[in-house]
């Protein structure tokens, strides 16, 4: 048997007082061993900036080649275009209308507008034909009717020449007069 040696602790006074009500016992469970989590690598920002910077440039690029679709679609986008130095042709910039009559005729029984003319190409390059557009004016100049028609080509090369006939069954009101304008492709 040993002996304790000399230099040896004397005893502990512990003091077993409850501990204070702000401390709150461990929930049961929450003692178990943490399970880390592998890191992920992060993935690069690099192909998404570079995706984002591709669409930005081709919008763009489509916007310039575009334009005059655009501005079909939305008029108030020319001025956007002409701003940063982007003409754009007005409707039937390059077109005129030529040889425009009109007059009324009886086909059974019915009276019918005719409307005939033509388009020429006065510019020196390719044009499109937009739609042409109808409104009869009265005597005092306010509108009673309109419709839209197209002319024999879709599009003109410099000089040529397009047809156009179209006819409105029982036009109303007393007619005076006949305006034809260019009307954009998409009915703006």
């Amino acid at each position: 048997m040993q002996r304790p040696p000399a230099d040896m602790p004397k005893s502990v006074d512990l003091d077993f007082t409850p501990p204070p009500e702000e401390v709150k016992p461990i929930p049961p469970g929450s003692n178990l061993p943490a399970i880390r989590k592998q890191d992920k690598p992060k993935a690069s920002k690099k192909p998404l900036v570079i995706s984002a910077v591709a669409a930005a440039l081709l919008l763009l690029v489509g916007g310039v080649f575009m334009r005059q679709d655009i501005v079909e679609l939305w008029p108030p986008a020319a001025r956007l275009f002409e701003t940063v130095g982007l003409p754009v042709d007005a409707l039937g910039a390059g077109l005129q209308l030529q040889h425009v009559r009109s007059e009324k005729r009886v086909e059974d029984g019915i009276t019918v507008l005719v409307i005939e003319g033509q388009v020429v190409n006065v510019s020196d390059r390719e044009r499109p034909v937009p739609p042409l557009r109808a409104v009869s004016l009265g005597p005092d100049k306010a509108p009673l009717g309109d419709w839209t028609f197209t002319a024999s080509h879709e599009t003109l090369l410099p000089g040529e020449i397009a047809t156009f006939v179209s006819q409105m069954r029982e036009p109303a009101g007393v007619i005076s007069e006949i305006a034809i304008t260019f009307q954009p492709a998409h009915g703006g």
